[in-house]
């Protein structure tokens, strides 16, 4: 996990009202596999392809700390007022053997979908010349969420969302996908009340990717917990590694962060 700010820390108003939004000075980076996510550079597969070489493990330079980090007793302390208290592992009672079944089958329809969507995405990414994608994030309390940024191309061109999907629909990607059986979604509803516009399609699908390389690399349940928090991370298209940010800059879409 990225920058993290603890809100069991915050003080509230004896008005009863909300206290404000962090300052991103209040906010620490945590790496994500100290909180239920892998250790950076995450790998991932394209089905179909054969998988990419093994690369030297790189160490990721080390992001400034907050000001108050040392105050509030580093990252330990955070973690653990995060976490809570650690209890003696018990037998899982009806409730919780019910939800981990949920959650298994959640993940494992998850992981087909990921496998199609995958095997048709990331080589027309690569196709229309892209090697690097950059993707924010940010969340809290309850959930998650991931949105793309920018797509680096082999030339160093950084295009937007806008562009990427006149690149795909001028390859037909979404052709393909409709032939693959993949269901074809406008979360942007750029097609009005008409139907779906094929490049507001790809446009989903490139945001999907997102989210899914955001749930790769922080864990299923990221952004749930008293925290708030905002990050990015760089997805290597020939490599297929996934790597934390830790100097993201506080680019938020569903937070806020105070002056």
């Amino acid at each position: 996990m990225p920058f993290v700010h603890d809100q069991t820390q915050d003080e509230w108003p004896d008005d009863g009202s909300a206290p404000p939004p962090p300052r991103v000075d209040q906010f620490v980076y945590m790496a994500a596999s100290e909180i239920g996510g892998e250790r950076g550079p995450v790998r991932f597969d394209v089905p179909g392809q054969a998988a990419a070489p093994e690369q030297p493990a790189q160490p990721s330079p080390a992001a400034p700390a907050g000001p108050d980090q040392e105050r509030r007793g580093g990252f330990w302390g955070v973690l653990q007022r995060l976490l809570g208290p650690q209890r003696l592992a018990s037998a899982p009672s009806p409730a919780q053997a019910a939800h981990r079944q949920k959650r298994e089958r959640a993940q494992s329809e998850w992981g087909k979908r990921w496998e199609r969507t995958c095997a048709i995405m990331i080589p027309a990414l690569q196709q229309i010349g892209g090697r690097q994608v950059y993707c924010r994030y940010d969340g809290g309390n309850d959930e998650g969420f991931a949105w793309f940024d920018s797509l680096a191309l082999r030339d160093n061109l950084r295009i937007d969302l806008d562009a990427v999907a006149r690149r795909l629909y001028d390859s037909q990607v979404h052709e393909t996908l409709r032939a693959a059986g993949v269901e074809l979604e406008d979360t942007f509803k750029l097609g009005g009340s008409d139907g779906p516009s094929e490049q507001g399609v790809l446009k989903s699908f490139v945001e999907l990717l997102c989210n899914d390389w955001a749930t790769l690399l922080l864990g299923r349940g990221y952004g749930t917990g008293e925290y708030s928090m905002f990050g990015a991370f760089t997805v290597d298209l020939e490599a297929r590694t996934i790597t934390d940010d830790p100097r993201a800059d506080p680019v938020v879409q569903n937070i806020s962060i105070g002056q």
